[in-house]
């Protein structure tokens, strides 16, 4: 076995430091307070999970596990996990625990496995991301050619496709993008047979607004959308005044549901600085009447006319 500068052993069972201090060459160097503070590069340190809870506060979160984690960001330390031989799950917490290795105990033959042991003197540090990047950049800058990673750079500094098609008072996308993710919708939903509802909610917008206050009514406006929503809907200004959201795997109910919550949330936010009431108008596939995209909206249009005529605000739905 190739010689370490040090070799410490956070660990309670006498018969298993015993059979490393064999590996080693040697007894392991004291623990005493600040030890392990102190490793620098070629020291290793071996970590038996099954210590004694005074010795397992020596290490840095004072966790086994944990521990292995936080000594592994110190440069050209070597961390090593005990796994007893019976241990099912042990070796796969060693590795996400970035361990350079696992030792094996077995304890009825009293005998311990260094197969993962490094024999090549210190253990090689494991290059970080910072030292991944600063690579590619470099072979890329001696090659002359743009790589991946500064591709992506490069895409994330420029306006993206998805940034042309927000609206710029309210971040959220344009009528164009909600009639192209309409489509996409509606064909997903007749081929999986899975329900798609279509709300357009008319917020009530007063013609007079100041634009400093506008601007403010749309952001609050948006907020509430954004709470109220999933990931996977999709919302977007639709006109003026008018909002479209498409609920994929939602049925009449939950899309009701979801649009009286709205509309409620939208009337304790912003009382008083509206026109009037949120309206808004639902549809719901699969339906009889509604046999094609175009009459989908046609439907939730009707509803939302309905909705604008009662005066009364809220919203009125294709089954009503």
């Amino acid at each position: 076995m190739a010689e370490f500068e040090r070799w410490f052993w956070v660990g309670s069972r006498p018969e298993v430091r015993d059979a490393l201090a064999e590996v080693f060459g040697g007894a392991p160097a004291t623990i005493g307070s600040g030890d392990l503070d102190a490793l620098h590069e070629g020291d290793v340190v071996v970590v038996d999970p099954q210590a004694e809870r005074s010795e397992q506060a020596r290490l840095p979160h004072g966790h086994a596990y944990a521990g292995v984690r936080a000594l592994k960001q110190r440069p050209g330390v070597a961390v090593y996990v005990l796994v007893d031989a019976d241990d099912a799950i042990g070796v796969q917490l060693a590795r996400f625990t970035l361990a350079d290795g696992v030792l094996t105990w077995d304890a009825g033959e009293r005998r311990l496995r260094t197969d993962e042991l490094h024999t090549g003197g210190r253990t090689p540090r494991r290059p970080s991301v910072d030292d991944l990047l600063r690579r590619l950049q470099d072979d890329a800058g001696q090659s002359g050619e743009e790589n991946s990673l500064q591709r992506l750079m490069r895409f994330e500094r420029e306006d993206s496709l998805l940034t042309q098609l927000q609206d710029a008072e309210t971040g959220l996308f344009d009528g164009p993008y909600a009639t192209l993710k309409l489509d996409e919708e509606w064909k997903r939903a007749h081929r999986f047979h899975q329900p798609l509802s279509l709300l357009l909610l008319d917020l009530g917008l007063a013609a007079d607004l100041p634009d400093a206050e506008r601007r403010g009514v749309l952001a609050e406006a948006a907020g509430v959308f954004l709470n109220e929503c999933r990931d996977i809907d999709v919302l977007a200004r639709f006109s003026v005044s008018v909002f479209l959201f498409l609920l994929p795997g939602t049925g009449a109910e939950g899309a009701r549901v979801l649009a009286d919550r709205i509309v409620g949330a939208l009337e304790d936010r912003l009382r008083g600085r509206l026109a009037g009431r949120p309206c808004a108008g639902l549809a719901t596939v699969p339906s009889a009447d509604a046999t094609d995209r175009k009459r989908f909206v046609a439907i939730a249009e009707a509803c939302l006319e309905r909705a604008r005529e009662s005066g009364a605000g809220g919203v009125f739905s294709s089954w009503q």
